[in-house]
């Protein structure tokens, strides 16, 4: 079965403040499907308690359509995000021998550190866009996994310029788990201990962007 398919995809990606500010009328119809209320009821109800509390910042993403002399006619809500920074706790830990082991102490030498991170709190496509692909320069990937990729080089550019830290978590809802697996992401690792928060229920990912070194000797 053939993939759905759009012609265009022109994306423009704006702070929820200036999509609020600017384009609110669009941005109240995004709908993230009946299964996915809450990601719907995030963006236009919850979006700027967040960011005011310091829990997250979120972005919008737009489809923007152009006329024949290139002039923006309309745009839709492609989707957004909401980035927070955190860390994820994890053991390091090195076996105990000779002179350092004590009868009856510990076997490792263990302490609990952590590694900078850029959390992905929220993501969430528009009904229209799920499960739709486009092609560029001969790649073809759904709309989700072009947004990916923004969220990525994104990350890449506050590493670098703004903010340091080594990899982008998040905590993935079952039926998404392939889709970031896909995309880099992998499970927590046994000895990683991610925050408790709201969605612990869920499965712990991460996506490493520089070298982290960890001891974990068994």
């Amino acid at each position: 079965m053939g993939h759905k398919h759009i012609e265009h995809f022109n994306p423009d990606v704006m702070l929820l403040e200036q999509a609020h500010q600017d384009f609110s009328t669009q941005l109240n119809k995004f709908n993230a499907g009946k299964e996915n209320l809450t990601f719907t009821d995030f963006i236009s109800k919850d979006a700027e308690e967040y960011r005011d509390d310091g829990n997250g910042a979120s972005y919008v993403v737009w489809n923007v359509y152009f006329d024949e002399d290139g002039e923006e006619s309309y745009r839709e809500v492609v989707a957004y995000y909401t980035l927070a920074a955190t860390a994820i706790p994890y053991e390091d830990r090195i076996r105990l021998d000779g002179e350092d082991l004590i009868e009856g102490g510990p076997l490792y030498d263990s302490q609990i550190c952590g590694i900078p991170a850029l959390e992905i709190k929220m993501f969430a496509l528009d009904e229209k866009y799920q499960d739709l692909f486009y092609e560029y320069e001969g790649e073809d990937l759904p709309i989700s996994a072009w947004i990916m990729r923004n969220i990525i080089s994104y990350a890449n550019y506050l590493m670098h310029n703004i903010i340091g830290f080594k990899a982008i978590f998040l905590h993935s809802v079952p039926e998404a788990e392939e889709f970031y697996k896909s995309n880099g992401f992998n499970p927590i690792e046994i000895y990683m201990q991610p925050l408790q928060c709201i969605d612990s229920e869920f499965t712990a990912m991460y996506l490493t962007l520089r070298e982290v070194h960890i001891n974990y000797e068994k």
